[in-house]
């Protein structure tokens, strides 16, 4: 009884540092604010543990996590690093290809990709997998950005045909600049990739644990669906 009641207490002592990388709407520029910060902090409230989040990058993220200088880290470290105790997954990401409507290309395969000009994301030949990487392997035409903000200006610019990047923020950003009503007219979205599931990698399984059981709390309550639903339209 004695151990249940310091197990408790210790849990709601807790404060958790995260590093996250900023891509609204998933961690917006305020990494306290976004659709995974929310997620979080909700999940980790069920267990009584609060959490800080701080802007990092992905090298940081992974070296700090490691040392447990951080506790945390979203979706910035590789999920074969054995020194690190990753979650049940967070949330799902797709990449997809988009286009402007107006130029009627027709992309419904890896090879339709072969003569266009072609805007990634950073890292985007590691996320995508082998068969991407060998599509543009010997590309003339194909290069990737750090800012996934750029893209959708860059692709209005014709500085590219097809930017690749993750859908909820191509929406984020392309309703930003053109509202929702425009930006749907203006793109088309090739869906070309299946979904991969974002997991948070901890320093210590046992927050991992604490964790994973808030996750399956707000899962249960509908607390996330409504955390989705209230970001649809961001």
């Amino acid at each position: 009884m004695l151990s249940c009641l310091l197990t408790s207490w210790e849990a709601q002592a807790l404060e958790l540092l995260f590093h996250v990388s900023a891509l609204p709407p998933y961690v917006k520029d305020d990494p306290r604010r976004g659709l995974v910060p929310e997620i979080v902090t909700r999940a980790f409230a069920t267990q009584g543990i609060q959490c800080r989040f701080i802007r990092s990058n992905n090298k940081r993220m992974e070296t700090e996590v490691e040392a447990g200088t951080a506790d945390a880290g979203f979706a910035g470290i590789p999920v074969n690093n054995a020194k690190i105790f990753f979650s049940d997954p967070v949330i799902e990401f797709e990449n997809v290809a988009v286009t402007l409507s107006d130029k009627h290309l027709q992309i419904n395969s890896l090879s339709d990709l072969s003569d266009k000009k072609i805007v990634a994301f950073s890292n985007a030949q590691k996320v995508l997998g082998s068969e991407f990487t060998m599509a543009v392997k010997n590309h003339r035409s194909y290069s990737e950005v750090g800012d996934q903000a750029s893209q959708v200006p860059m692709l209005d610019a014709g500085r590219g045909d097809v930017i690749l990047l993750d859908l909820r923020a191509f929406l984020y950003f392309a309703r930003l600049l053109h509202g929702k009503t425009e930006a749907a007219n203006r793109y088309t979205v090739h869906h070309l990739f299946k979904p991969t599931p974002r997991l948070l990698g901890f320093h210590k399984s046992e927050h991992r644990d604490h964790f994973n059981k808030g996750l399956k709390a707000i899962r249960q309550s509908g607390e996330y669906a409504a955390i989705l639903n209230n970001y649809r339209n961001d």
